[in-house]
């Protein structure tokens, strides 16, 4: 099929739409992707008509789809899953087979078909992992019992796609249909003479993912690791990319789908250092084309076919829901999970989700569903997204209310901790920035009996610290993801021991949006940049200048004598060296210094990796840094913290 490239008036109006929306829902506490769909109803053909042509728009959705799937990949890791991998699989396929056997009795007494049944049934199956991820992420619940179930199916369910795609010619057949080309069917059904034949192709191709996979593995985290000498994390970004891609199309060339490709390599690229950075990146790039995604596939809603078949779709979306919470439900105690977290992620997974509209498309088109039986199938699902953020909600009401109810006998109880790489809810210290100064500060405060997490843009430092089992993490302390990944919401305190200014400034803010309340300690290298960073919302600055003139001058005290008189004292000498550097307010130094050395620690780390890391001093010079001129005596009567590297 020829390449449609996007309409650029149908693409401004659908970002422009998506962008009042959302404003719109935000204001009222709503989730924003149903919201997406219900805009993509009014502005789509069958309503207003401002986007004529949504088939322009496939190629866009359909990488929408492909990012959701390395995003999905990126979340997981081996090591975390390997203690639960057995019972993750055996949740997400009895959750699918047991909606699927429980929805095929009502499809078909609302007058479908069995094999138009079977397959509503199958696409229902299918829960939304764009809604709860986003809705489990914004109330910060995925390392709960709950949430770490609902993505365990979520995963589970997304795989099975896969077959269930394949399944489509066969239910065509059953159903009398056309039934899809053999060129559009893909090569994994071109070429079957008997079952020796067919085992024989997907041996074989199942032997080139294998060595795909390993390649991958060895490869990328070597040309990431090179991406990332310069110290640019844009190129960092652009290589994990091409690197997926290329991967992804790989894969596709071996008769598996792109979306496929796209898993395995974000769930490859997992592994590496560079996980969360990635995560962290293609998250707002994800969203924009995600809201796109809905915003087409609710163009294919008539409203005049759902007015006069209102009450059927009311319906029929309310026995989804309590079909799939029962399903999904049951599966989960029956795989250990207690009644309380069970039932909550049913409510959480009691909706459809966009592979559904996947899959009812392409039966759609294949015969097994005629044209009103799929715009029916579609607006019940859009209706089960619109209620999912009433659903999420009440799952930990209910989850405390059954707490005491016990999981299956045959399995042990999920506790309530997360992953075992993730960072633990305990109150702990984050650190940005393991030079020299955070270094000495993970170790000093560690001794004292405080858990750090640290923040680190050295790839090299990480790695190393990961090998040791230091808890550290790869990225900006300025992203979101990133400040998630790391549990500031149940931190002491932030201390940001980094000496880019720019950087300090952005996490400062960023920090502050998200607690009021933390202690939040900051770094800077030059007196005339504190006070932008107090005002930035630091409690605390330490001013590397300050510091070295308090331990110079507590050397300096020890070691020349007493002054004659008429020389001037060391106190005036620092007057004048302050009014030179801008501060009007000068530090009375005539009080001996109240630095106190250093404990014993082990602060031995190599004097230049500052400068290896990504948050290594700036060395710019003031034009390269925008202009920004010395601070100046006329500034404020205010100067920022003395403090001591302690």
């Amino acid at each position: 099929m020829a390449f449609a490239a996007p309409s650029i008036p149908d693409l401004l109006v659908i970002l422009g739409s998506c962008a009042i929306v959302a404003m719109l829902l935000q204001r009222i506490r709503l989730a924003v992707i149903p919201g997406f769909l219900l805009t993509g109803a009014l502005v789509g053909p069958h309503a207003f008509g401002f986007v004529s042509s949504p088939e322009r728009l496939d190629e866009i959705s359909h990488l929408a789809i492909v990012l959701l799937m390395f995003g999905i990949g990126l979340q997981l890791h081996i090591d975390a899953l390997r203690h639960r991998l057995i019972r993750m699989l055996m949740s997400g396929v009895l959750s699918c087979a047991l909606s699927v056997v429980l929805a095929i009795p009502f499809a078909v007494a609302f007058g479908l078909s069995l094999p138009a049944a079977v397959a509503v049934s199958m696409a229902f199956a299918l829960s939304s992992t764009a809604v709860v991820l986003r809705l489990m992420t914004q109330r910060r619940e995925l390392e709960s019992a709950r949430g770490r179930s609902s993505l365990a199916i979520l995963v589970v369910q997304d795989l099975l796609v896969l077959a269930m795609l394949a399944s489509i010619p066969a239910l065509a057949k059953w159903a009398g249909g056309a039934g899809i080309d053999a060129a559009d069917e893909g090569t994994i059904w071109q070429g079957i003479g008997g079952w020796q034949r067919f085992f024989l192709d997907q041996s074989l191709r199942l032997g080139g993912v294998v060595v795909l996979v390993s390649a991958f593995r060895v490869i990328a985290p070597r040309v990431l690791a090179e991406a990332l000498r310069g110290r640019s994390l844009e190129v960092l970004t652009i290589t994990a990319l091409a690197a997926a891609f290329a991967f992804a199309g790989a894969v596709e060339a071996l008769g598996f789908s792109l979306e496929m490709g796209a898993f395995l390599a974000g769930f490859l690229l997992a592994g590496t250092p560079f996980r969360d950075h990635l995560a962290a990146q293609l998250r707002p790039m994800r969203d924009v084309l995600i809201a796109v995604f809905f915003t087409t596939v609710g163009m294919q809603l008539d409203p005049e076919a759902i007015g006069a078949s209102l009450g059927v779709i009311i319906l029929a979306t309310a026995l989804l829901v309590l079909v799939k919470t029962v399903a999904v439900s049951s599966a989960c105690w029956l795989c250990g999970s207690r009644g309380g977290d069970a039932v909550a992620t049913g409510l959480v997974l009691s909706q459809a989700g966009e592979f559904s509209l996947v899959f009812l498309g392409l039966a759609g088109s294949a015969g097994v569903l005629g044209a009103h039986e799929t715009t029916i199938a579609i607006a019940v699902v859009v209706l089960s997204l619109v209620v999912t953020p009433g659903l999420v909600t009440a799952g930990p009401v209910v989850a405390r209310r059954l707490h005491a109810v016990r999981g299956a006998p045959w399995f042990r109880a999920d506790d309530a901790r997360g992953d075992d790489e993730s960072v633990s809810v305990q109150p702990h210290v984050v650190i940005a920035g393991f030079g020299i100064v955070g270094r000495c500060l993970a170790e000093n405060l560690e001794a004292q009996g405080h858990r750090c997490v640290i923040v680190e843009l050295n790839h090299v430092t990480v790695q190393n610290e990961l090998a040791k089992g230091r808890q550290i993490v790869f990225g900006d302390i300025a992203d979101e993801d990133i400040l998630d990944r790391v549990g500031v919401e149940d931190a002491h305190a932030v201390v940001l021991a980094i000496p880019d200014v720019d950087a300090v400034l952005r996490a400062c803010r960023q920090i502050r949006r998200r607690r009021s309340d933390i202690k939040l300690l900051a770094r800077s290298t030059l007196v005339s940049r504190a006070l932008k960073i107090e005002n930035a919302g630091a409690d605390v600055v330490a001013v590397d200048e300050l510091a070295c003139a308090d331990a110079m001058l507590g050397l300096a005290l020890q070691r020349i004598p007493a002054p004659v008189s008429g020389v001037p004292t060391l106190e005036v000498l620092d007057h004048r060296a302050e009014v030179d550097a801008g501060v009007s307010n000068p530090v009375d130094l005539s009080e001996p210094p109240t630095t106190q050395p250093l404990p014993a620690t082990r602060c031995d780390q190599d004097p230049s990796s500052d400068e290896r890391s990504g948050h290594g001093p700036d060395r710019r010079s003031p034009g390269e840094r925008g202009g920004e001129p010395q601070a100046h005596p006329s500034e404020p009567n205010r100067k920022p913290s003395r403090a001591a590297c302690s």
